[in-house]
């Protein structure tokens, strides 16, 4: 009988060993199969490490707590080692197979070692029966989650990236962002590593490019495509939105009816843009579909009063804003370990202030939004007070140092670009139009939520009603007092992080109110993000003709890596499509970064404009090999545009309708 125990107990201590070199040998096949690797390393780089370390770290979580935070921290972690690794090798398939190798490790450590600082190793017979009781407990919860990430990533596979008769178009709001995050993306997968800005060629890429960065690890190591990729990742990022503000609002209010309608609002809910569309219908500018179908009516920059400028988390925040998508979950973990850990477990206050170190690159506007939040959250439950409180603080902030490498150069840039100021009141509010105007925008833009919050902040019984009604307030006057960004719009992402606050308190006051009362308010503010989610999947605008489609097919297969080519400065182009490198975009997208566009224009019109020596010239500057035409008539002032085709400098070797891509010889000067 000894024997066997002694056999049972050695058979146990290799079966960790015995795990990893099959999970090892199943990772190694994905790499030489790819489509494997959704099966087998996409768990490890999306979900499963995340998962047992917040159960071990933060045991006090509730099941969708854990798996919302599992899913961030997986997230993050398995972008940064991804990205440390491409800097020793490069970044390619290998590259990930090999992060995932180790965090398969790491996953199996925190699944059977007893670590210091650590909850105990959670005893795997009993891992069945807890799954089904976690199930059953919570099967509200996962519906309510998994219907959203349906959600989300349906309307952007409905409207996002797809051909119709007139060209491939992008889908309502992502007409002008997506292919942003396309060219960064492809162009990583492309060899773009470490990246340069693939829209202004030449510079490092001081962008919160994370988001497009964790998409092109998935893609790149399961062969899939990248659009498809951004489309499904949203929708995870959407359902992980869902389980954390429902933990964190369970956690403050102990009520779960509470935690529904704080999840529901925080993604579906809105302001009041469908006022204009009453509006709109009566002054005869179409029927209610054809409106619909053209008007987003919730962020828009339609002319004239009521203006609405904050957009929705649902409209914006999950639709083109790629970076939004991972940074407010992002933002909303790190606050609910924050709060689940304090005075608790310095392991999970470490992992906090890990996390939101790792938020930088993922977004440069949440990451010290996150530190004020969890600041408030210390003040607000004097913090002081507790045994030990400096080391928890010190835990927290030290972690700081990893975001260094990619603050300091975005910062320095934003600075020398004379972004960062101060300012009396954000410019996209009617501010010249007095006080009245501006409370009105604002009751309008932030809706129903805002009027119940403001009356729940002084209600007496609210839980946490300090730290949930400063959190609010400091969000909203962060960016009517400070402008971080030569793109003011940007500065509305601050208010996204308010409505987490706005959406907990409003579910507070009305968590008593009849159901159909309550189903009411939820269908009154989700109708504006529903006509924009509408208009979305509906919207026709064009962001690449035919022609230019069928090139950026032609450059992705025919031009090598890293190509740079000279483009107009519209913001979409094949060349964003295809993943290679352009020397100039759209003015602002180039400033938003802290790069002067102004230099780079003035080269772009010479090139098209001056003649091929000045061109050729011109684009060795950039290391530019390929000039790109859309067509159509170029704003020469001397009314005659460089001749590509009949100059010896240069050779056509693309020409289909309205495009034409000339390469520049290796024989022109300094070519």
């Amino acid at each position: 009988m000894q024997s066997r125990l002694i056999a049972t107990r050695d058979q146990i201590a290799r079966a960790p060993l015995a795990l990893l070199m099959f999970g090892a040998s199943l990772l190694t096949l994905a790499w030489i199969v790819p489509p494997l690797a959704l099966l087998v390393a996409w768990p490890f780089l999306l979900v499963a490490p995340g998962w047992l370390l917040v159960a071990r770290v933060a045991p006090s979580l509730g099941l969708p707590g854990r798996l919302g935070i599992g899913i961030v921290a997986s997230v993050f972690v398995s972008a940064h080692l991804v990205d440390l690794i491409s800097l020793a090798i490069g970044f390619r398939s290998g590259s990930v197979v090999l992060a995932a190798w180790i965090l398969l490790a790491a996953t199996l450590a925190l699944a059977k070692l007893n670590l210091r600082w650590l909850a105990p190793a959670p005893a795997l017979d009993g891992l069945a029966g807890c799954a089904r009781r976690g199930l059953r407990e919570y099967a509200g919860v996962w519906l309510l989650a998994a219907a959203s990430g349906i959600v989300i990533s349906g309307i952007l596979f409905v409207g996002g990236g797809h051909d119709t008769n007139h060209g491939w178009v992008a889908g309502g709001w992502n007409w002008s962002d997506l292919l942003v995050h396309v060219s960064i993306g492809q162009s990583l997968m492309d060899g773009n590593f470490p990246p340069q800005v693939p829209y202004f060629a030449g510079v490092p890429l001081t962008y919160h490019w994370f988001g497009d960065f964790h998409a092109a690890i998935l893609a790149s190591v399961a062969g899939v495509d990248l659009i498809q990729v951004f489309f499904l990742s949203n929708g995870v990022l959407a359902a992980a939105l869902v389980l954390l503000v429902w933990e964190l609002a369970f956690r403050l209010t102990g009520e779960r009816r509470v935690a529904y309608i704080a999840a529901i609002l925080a993604l579906f809910g809105g302001g009041m843009g469908w006022i204009r569309l009453p509006g709109d219908f009566m002054a005869g500018k179409g029927d209610i579909l054809k409106l619909v179908t053209n008007n987003p009516y919730d962020n828009t920059w339609a002319d004239g009063w009521p203006f609405f400028k904050i957009a929705s988390v649902l409209g914006t925040g999950f639709g083109p804003h790629r970076a939004t998508a991972y940074g407010l979950p992002g933002l909303v973990a790190i606050v609910l370990l924050a709060q689940a850990s304090f005075g608790r477990s310095r392991a999970g206050v470490l992992t906090a202030g890990i996390l939101a170190a790792l938020l930088a690159p993922f977004h440069f506007f949440f990451f010290p939004a996150s530190y004020l939040v969890v600041g408030l959250l210390w003040l607000t439950s004097r913090g002081w007070r507790a045994e030990k409180w400096p080391a928890d603080i010190a835990l927290f902030l030290a972690p700081v140092v990893m975001a260094i490498p990619f603050i300091v150069p975005a910062i320095s840039q934003q600075g020398a670009q004379g972004s960062f100021k101060f300012v009396i009141g954000w410019s996209e509010a009617p501010l010249q139009s007095g006080p009245p105007a501006v409370a009105f925008f604002y009751l309008t833009n932030l809706g129903l939520p805002l009027v119940l919050a403001t009356i729940a902040a002084v209600w007496p019984k609210l839980p946490h009603r300090g730290w949930l009604f400063t959190w609010a307030l400091a969000l909203f006057l962060v960016p009517n007092f400070v402008v971080a960004s030569s793109v003011v719009f940007d500065m509305n992402k601050y208010f996204q992080v308010m409505w987490i606050a706005l959406a907990i308190m409003s579910a507070w006051l009305i968590r008593h109110w009849p159901r159909p009362i309550i189903a009411a308010v939820l269908v009154f503010c989700s109708f504006s993000p529903a006509l924009v989610s509408f208009w979305s999947m509906t919207s026709d605008t064009v962001a690449l003709s035919n022609d230019q489609q069928q090139a950026a097919q032609w450059i992705s297969a025919q031009t090598p890596e890293k190509s740079v080519f000279v483009t107009d400065a519209y913001i979409d182009s094949p060349v964003d499509l295809a993943g290679r490198l352009r020397i100039t975009t759209f003015g602002p997208y180039a400033a938003n970064l802290g790069y002067n566009p102004d230099q780079r224009a003035a080269d772009v019109q010479s090139i098209y404009c001056d003649g091929p020596n000045m061109a050729a010239t011109l684009m060795n500057k950039y290391g530019a090999t390929y000039v790109l035409s859309s067509g159509g008539v170029l704003q020469c002032s001397n009314h005659k545009a460089t001749d590509f085709t009949a100059s010896p400098l240069f050779e056509r070797v693309y020409s289909q309708g309205w495009v034409e891509i000339w390469r520049l010889l290796p024989t022109a000067p300094g070519g």
